[in-house]
């Protein structure tokens, strides 16, 4: 449940790092707008000054984003002792926060141009949209110009071996062939599928666990709103039922230089060798 007041959920606040404290995976914070539930567990004033202990994922984006939402909790650590937990960070400095909506507001409209049963397939171009990536950047559909970009929807709770782990561990060794075979001007984006879960800290974190080449990998969310859009657009169906993983399809996309798709499979059978041979005949285009 939202504070309408603030935008912020019960047991979030909105805050600017004051400093970091990388030995104790702690952040001191100054706490500017707090949800209505703080109060409940805690006597945090506005202005006040507090340590919060912050996992990895989430430590990374506080040290480069030093305006941010989160959520706060009371908690304890042999090394920390009685201390905030701050978790599910993202970052909230004003003028992206309208850009990125901005942004997004024209994926709502070219989602809705585009009617129930259409999805866009080759020959089409990419529709305009948004997303923060797993260092907290808002990295927009200017990404991929330049490059050809291999696109894929995943989350990273997927307990599936053979559906997003299985399809990360081929983007993996597919950018280590892209390298190895001195293929230029290739990027690779993930979309998550589970933006409630996986804010930018936690796909940060995700992206270690698969010692992914970040330079050219980017791992993207958003609110539940624009994955759906994106999720509709790509024809990717996605559904949760309670207390069961969320089940959904799959599609892996080739986007060349102009934003427009020229190869896409559907499914989780995508071959590593056949996109190679795909990203090298678009090298010779």
């Amino acid at each position: 449940m939202r504070n309408s007041v603030k935008g912020l959920l019960e047991d979030e606040v909105r805050g600017e790092v004051v400093s970091t404290d990388q030995n104790r995976s702690v952040a001191s914070i100054r706490v500017t707008a707090t949800g209505s539930a703080i109060r409940d567990f805690s006597d945090v004033q506005l202005d006040d000054v507090i340590e919060t202990e912050v996992q990895p994922g989430d430590f990374n984006l506080l040290e480069k984003k030093s305006v941010f939402k989160g959520r706060l909790q009371s908690s304890f650590s042999p090394q920390n002792g009685e201390i905030f937990l701050l978790h599910s960070v993202w970052p909230d400095e004003f003028r992206e926060r309208i850009r990125f909506n901005n942004v997004n507001r024209l994926l709502r409209r070219d989602t809705l141009s585009m009617g129930s049963d259409s999805i866009r397939s080759v020959g089409d171009q990419v529709p305009p949209f948004a997303l923060y990536d797993q260092d907290g950047e808002i990295i927009t559909t200017d990404y991929l110009d330049g490059s050809v970009t291999i696109l894929n929807f995943i989350f990273t709770r997927c307990s599936e071996p053979d559906m997003c782990p299985a399809a990360t561990l081929k983007m993996k060794k597919l950018q280590d062939l892209v390298e190895k075979t001195k293929i230029p001007y290739v990027k690779f984006l993930s979309i998550t599928l589970d933006p409630m879960f996986d804010t930018p800290g936690v796909l940060k974190s995700y992206a270690r666990g698969y010692n992914l080449e970040e330079s050219n990998f980017r791992l993207g969310t958003a609110g539940k709103s624009v994955i759906d859009d994106l999720t509709r657009q790509f024809g990717i169906m996605r559904k949760k039922e309670p207390k069961t993983p969320l089940d959904h399809t799959m599609r892996t996309i080739v986007i060349n230089p102009l934003r427009q798709i020229v190869y896409q499979v559907p499914g989780k059978g995508w071959s590593v060798e056949d996109f190679l041979s795909r990203l090298q005949g678009q090298q010779s285009i």
